[in-house]
């Protein structure tokens, strides 16, 4: 997975379609090589303002390691439907009342994201190579406070790192 910087959205109006056309060259997070384009694959993502819009998103190929790795905008959380800003949102307690997610995915989110903050929070740390401290305010309180749009830069920091875990993204616990 790659969470692209630069894209470009085109909407096809007769087949009711948005498509990603990255502005960048991707690069593989296994290996570090660059990304050849390969195809693209469908994903439905609700919006803040809950409208549900399909997006072809492409995926690239790398011809090292021969992986294939989709490549995400920014504003699309990983193994989610919800648009990032959405999900972000929810995890700062704003805007509940117009959050386009039923009442019982907020309950679900919020949950999962409580019990799995320790786990989470111990692979910022390993993404950013530092110790964790024994006091003060949490690596992810920090993230939360200096960036608007933290669950991105999170997102990307830890498939920057390597760290391939599906379940945190979900903000679900391990195991």
């Amino acid at each position: 997975m790659v969470i692209l910087s630069r894209y470009e959205i085109n909407f096809k109006p007769s087949e009711d379609l948005f498509w990603v056309k990255t502005k960048e060259i991707s690069i593989c997070p296994c290996c570090g090589q660059p990304l050849s384009g390969y195809d693209h694959h469908l994903r439905l993502v609700r919006l803040r303002c809950g409208i549900k819009v399909r997006l072809l998103v492409p995926r690239g190929f790398c011809r090292n390691c021969h992986h294939l790795h989709t490549q995400l905008p920014s504003f699309v959380q990983p193994y989610k439907h919800y648009e990032a800003m959405v999900i972000q949102q929810v995890m700062d307690g704003k805007t509940l009342s117009t959050c386009p997610a039923e009442d019982s995915t907020i309950r679900r989110w919020q949950s999962a994201l409580r019990h799995a903050a320790p786990y989470f929070e111990t692979l910022l740390y390993a993404a950013n190579h530092t110790k964790r401290p024994l006091f003060g305010e949490s690596f992810l309180t920090k993230v939360q406070k200096s960036s608007r749009r933290w669950l991105t830069s999170v997102t990307r920091m830890l498939i920057s790192a390597r760290v391939d875990l599906p379940t945190c993204f979900a903000f679900t616990p391990p195991g």
